[in-house]
C-alpha cells in the first residue's frame, strides 16, 4: 500500500486527512503519521546496525580521530606556549640610565619658555628624558605599585612623528612590558593624541585593543600630570628619531 492511499484519521475528530498532513485539517490536532512511515523489515534494521557498530569501532577511523586530536591539543599547547614566551619577552629598550642633567632641568627649562619665551626651542634626547622619568618616579613608585606588579620604570621611545611609553614592571621577579605609541600634537594647551598600537611583551596590540590596554598607564600619567601640563603650555612638540623637540609658545 502506498501513501496516497493511506488516509490518515484524526484520533480527535475522526476526519480523513491526506498522507502528507501533519496536522488535522479539520480541527488541527497533531495526527499520529506512523502509519505512512516507511517500515523497514528486521533483515535490514540488522544490517543498517551492522554497519554503524563497525563504522564506530573500525581502527583506522578511530586512529585518524585520536591523531586529529592530539595534533589539534600539541598545537594549541604550542600556539599557547608561544603567546607566553613573547609576552614575557623584553622589547628593544634600552638599559636604565643615570641622570644627565640636574634633576630640575627639564621642567626648568620648560617654565622658562613658557613664561619668558626663551629659548626658542628645545631639544631632547632619550636618553635624557629616560634620566628624568628614572629620578622623578621615583619617589612615586609606591603609587605606581598595582597587586603583584610592581612598578620599575618608564621608557620612552622617539621616532619620527610618534612617542612609545614602555612601563617595566615586576611580576614575582620577572619582568613585564606593556607598551603604548602615539602621535602627539598640541593645540590651544591641550595635549592631542592618537594611539597608534602597542605591544604586550613582543605580541603587538591593535590600536582598537589598545582602548581596553591602555587603562594600565592610567597611573603612570597622574604620575607625571605635572609635566603634561607643561608641555600642553608650549607652543609645538616635534618628535624625531632618538630626540624630541618643544618649540617655545608665541610671545
Amino acid at each position: 500500500m502506498t501513501d496516497r492511499m493511506i488516509k490518515l484519521i484524526c484520533a480527535e475528530c475522526g476526519h480523513e486527512n491526506e498522507p502528507e498532513r501533519i496536522y488535522c485539517h479539520n480541527c488541527g490536532v497533531r495526527l499520529d503519521r506512523s502509519a505512512v512511515l516507511p517500515a523497514k523489515s528486521p533483515q535490514e534494521g540488522l544490517k543498517e546496525t551492522q554497519r554503524r557498530v563497525r563504522r564506530l569501532f573500525d581502527p583506522t577511523r578511530v586512529k585518524i580521530r585520536f591523531w586529529f586530536f592530539t595534533t589539534a591539543k600539541v598545537i594549541l599547547g604550542a600556539c599557547a606556549t608561544a603567546a607566553v614566551i613573547q609576552m614575557i619577552s623584553p622589547p628593544d629598550v634600552p638599559p636604565p640610565v643615570k641622570p644627565l642633567l640636574l634633576p630640575s632641568q627639564i621642567n626648568f627649562d620648560l617654565e622658562n619658555a613658557i613664561n619668558y619665551h626663551r629659548p626658542a626651542q628645545i631639544q631632547y634626547t632619550e636618553d635624557q628624558v629616560n634620566a628624568y622619568l628614572s629620578y622623578a618616579l621615583k619617589s612615586k613608585q609606591s603609587a605606581l605599585n598595582k597587586p603583584l606588579l610592581d612598578f620599575r620604570r618608564a621608557i620612552v621611545g622617539f621616532g619620527e612623528g610618534s612617542v612609545t611609553i614602555t612601563a617595566e614592571r615586576e611580576f614575582f621577579g620577572f619582568s613585564l612590558y606593556s607598551s603604548s605609541s602615539y602621535k602627539v600634537a598640541l593645540h590651544e594647551g591641550k595635549l592631542i593624541t592618537s594611539n597608534n598600537g602597542g605591544a604586550i611583551g613582543r605580541i603587538p596590540v591593535h590600536p582598537v585593543g589598545m582602548r581596553l590596554v591602555d587603562v594600565i598607564f592610567g597611573d603612570l600619567w597622574s604620575a607625571l600630570d605635572r609635566e603634561r601640563k607643561l608641555i600642553a603650555k608650549m607652543g609645538a612638540i616635534e618628535f624625531h628619531s632618538k630626540s624630541v623637540v618643544l618649540s617655545a609658545p608665541a610671545g
